[in-house]
């Protein structure tokens, strides 16, 4: 960690992401605020590339966070070896082969079907959330079970109800509708004298609905800066920036071409910087003639295609010199290169943008 600096140069990495402790914790306050309920807070898929232990680490420093949700038993069994003691819900549920991790490292599966509710049942793990398909149709017991289902739960703890909206973002009504189904089923649950201490319903997209009813939250992009829609109401901001250094810079003459394939070429003599991040590192080749790199709140823009290691930028009338660092994603003094920037010109989702930052780029926590 590093305490107090606004920019921080990272000795003996070309690539480094800063994870801003201080957005983190603002984010989900402003998540808490907005919703008045508890926070799940996801953090599988290495916290969306964010460095699941730090990030979790935190997380469990905030007491309006209840649970960290994984999706494998194996990204829980990371967390607990690095010493996060907060609850977690393992999301994909419990298979068959995992039970052993479950109980050693305490984890606490979704149960989302009738084999999963008997292998937890068959091995004695107690303390489960259930899940409803209230019209995902990924995962989830189907609406007409729920009678069954409360037949067979009377060993178990249940802790949790819970469902998932797929089209929050794009379709209203349809959420409208799963909002009332989900209603319907607790309802029932309630009536047979079953009273989960947490429902949730609600992902990032789907804090703008009113879902009274429920009293928790469970949240991924939101708490990481990323905004599911344009009109999302809650001013997080983005936790992670992506830096990497200049390897070289060189002068090139009109008509020269710049990269594999040669896609571009140079319209008058110009300068150009290689720069140490490429798509082994997490940057879209759909970026290739497209996209743009900050330094000192100057765009340089990427030339050619990019490549699995490196990426040429216009170095034109600026001052920049091999070691200098550039901002891939995130803030550069001023400016800023938002997730959602780059979804948009790769026509994909900014979920995919962030949890495509490589391995080999170094995460380092920041106050700022």
């Amino acid at each position: 960690m590093v305490k107090g600096e606004k920019k921080i140069y990272l000795k003996g990495f070309r690539s480094w992401a800063e994870i801003s402790r201080k957005r983190l914790r603002e984010n989900v306050s402003l998540i808490y605020d907005f919703t008045g309920k508890d926070v799940f807070a996801v953090v599988k898929a290495d916290a969306y590339g964010h460095g699941a232990v730090n990030v979790s680490k935190i997380l469990t420093e905030i007491p309006e966070v209840k649970y960290l949700c994984v999706a494998t038993a194996e990204e829980g069994k990371e967390l607990r070896k690095a010493g996060i003691d907060r609850d977690i819900l393992v999301l994909g549920g419990v298979l068959e082969d995992e039970i052993e991790c479950f109980k050693r490292y305490n984890l606490v599966p979704v149960i989302s079907d009738f084999q999963q509710l008997n292998t937890a049942l068959k091995h004695s793990i107690k303390k489960v959330h259930l899940k409803f398909d209230t019209g995902m149709h990924r995962l989830g017991f189907l609406t007409q079970d729920v009678n069954t289902v409360l037949e067979k739960i009377k060993k178990l703890q249940v802790e949790g109800l819970m469902s998932h909206f797929p089209s929050a973002d794009t379709d209203p009504e349809f959420t409208k509708k799963q909002i009332l189904v989900f209603y319907s089923i607790v309802n029932t649950f309630q009536r047979a004298g079953f009273y989960p201490k947490y429902i949730h319903l609600q992902n990032s997209a789907g804090l703008v609905y009113n879902c009274d009813y429920c009293n928790a939250v469970r949240v991924g992009i939101s708490i990481y800066g990323g905004k599911p829609a344009d009109n999302f109401p809650v001013p997080v901001n983005t936790v992670m920036s992506v830096k990497a250094k200049v390897i070289t810079v060189k002068r090139l003459k009109k008509g020269d071409t710049v990269s594999y394939g040669g896609t571009f070429k140079a319209p008058k003599d110009m300068d150009v910087a290689v720069v140490a991040f490429g798509y082994a590192d997490g940057l879209p080749r759909e970026l290739s003639n497209r996209g743009y790199f900050l330094f000192r709140d100057r765009k340089l823009k990427i030339l050619g295609s990019v490549t699995m290691d490196m990426t040429i930028v216009d170095a034109t009338g600026i001052e920049i010199k091999p070691m200098d660092a550039v901002t891939v994603i995130g803030k550069d003094n001023k400016n800023e290169i938002y997730f959602e920037d780059i979804a948009k010109m790769c026509s994909t989702i900014p979920y995919e943008i962030m949890c495509r930052i490589s391995k080999r780029v170094k995460r380092v926590v920041v106050d700022e």
